[in-house]
């Protein structure tokens, strides 16, 4: 999981993210945390193939 910033620094949430491939044109991605669970469809991304990009500031 990406680190997020908490209090007086940056923490890593526990958890896992995953992204496959499944055609030129199509990815499945999501996380699974002991919170919550979420997948989602999209295309591949120029900048990071199946993972969505970090926002930026």
């Amino acid at each position: 999981m990406s680190p997020r910033w908490k209090d007086d620094g940056y923490v890593a949430p526990e958890g896992t993210r995953v992204a496959l491939r499944v055609h030129d044109d199509a990815c499945v991605s999501g996380f699974v945390q002991k919170s919550n669970v979420e997948e989602r469809a999209n295309g591949p991304y120029p900048e990071t193939g199946c993972f969505e990009p970090p926002h930026g500031p």
